[in-house]
């Protein structure tokens, strides 16, 4: 394993020859999401202002968050909101559709659906897998975690051929080697990094391309114990700024929570094009936006 210099705020790392390494660029994908229902007022969270959640203010955020992905270019499905299940609207958690991470000899992708930590979550991914099984070219391969792993895709991202998969309270090791195991087989590099006083490995660090990242240092901090971020430019946010280290990057555009005006200046001149969007209801819930989007890689 190799370990990141962590002092630089933006790092460009070089390969051997004094080139920036290139990966190959993720392919074009359907953006699944689902809107809040009258029960996210009830949706799992640690937030001091949890009892404040308002259902049909985030239920309007929710609709405003699809029209700006919309209206940059996303290939949106919006799935029905499913009464019962207070967290459904953060589709990410219950499912990961990876193409494979170099020339494909097999199959076109791999499915892994999660199984969440929190047990009251389990029953959602029942919910998306039928419509992600409509979407995944014919061939591709599925797995579910089993007992006793637990899963859940904030703790999950990837970077080129790079997964980096976050040991945290709502996923277990069991759960990580799993998947580790799995998207092996399909040319991915698996990392397990250590996830500390925070819910998600992705609540403090997430992937703006396939060499680029952004997040805090505790963020960083995470990937570089595991030898994860060796061959990245990171954006260094400050720690003031966490919430806006959860930036979903789409089509070219940043997709970054409303109200962190440093945070979006840092990207700005770092060469990002960002979208501020109203999500505090969600932020209530400890979620941001790559927590309401599931990728399903479609064919070129």
């Amino acid at each position: 394993m190799f370990r990141c210099d962590a002092d630089a705020d933006i790092l460009r790392s070089m390969g051997p020859s004094g080139q920036t390494k290139q990966r190959r660029a993720a392919p074009p994908a359907k953006v699944l999401v689902r809107p809040p229902g009258p029960s996210f007022r009830l949706a799992l969270s640690e937030h001091p202002e949890r009892d404040r959640l308002d259902p049909e203010r985030a239920a309007r955020q929710h609709a405003g968050f699809v029209a700006a992905l919309r209206g940059h270019g996303a290939d949106v499905v919006n799935l029905p909101e499913v009464a019962d299940l207070p967290d459904a609207t953060f589709v990410s958690d219950t499912v990961l559709v990876l193409p494979p991470a170099s020339s494909p000899e097999g199959p076109p992708g791999l499915v892994v659906f999660t199984r969440p930590g929190a047990e009251t979550r389990r029953a959602e991914v029942e919910a998306i897998a039928r419509p992600v099984r409509s979407l995944v070219q014919p061939g591709t391969l599925e797995v579910t975690v089993k007992e006793p792993g637990t899963l859940e895709g904030g703790d999950v991202i990837v970077f080129g051929d790079h997964l980096a998969i976050g040991l945290s309270a709502r996923t277990n090791r069991e759960g990580a080697s799993q998947l580790a195991e799995a998207a092996s087989a399909f040319g991915y590099r698996p990392f397990l990094c250590q996830v500390r006083d925070r819910l998600h490995l992705a609540s403090a660090v997430t992937v703006l391309g396939p060499n680029r990242l952004v997040g805090t240092a505790a963020g960083f901090a995470s990937l570089d114990e595991s030898g994860a971020a060796e061959v990245v430019q990171r954006i260094l946010l400050a720690d003031e700024d966490v919430v806006a280290a959860n930036v979903l990057a789409l089509g070219g555009w940043c997709f970054v929570p409303a109200g962190h005006p440093r945070a979006v200046a840092r990207l700005e001149s770092a060469g990002e094009r960002v979208v501020s969007v109203e999500l505090d209801e969600f932020e209530r819930a400890d979620g941001g936006p790559t927590c309401l989007v599931a990728l399903v890689p479609i064919r070129p």
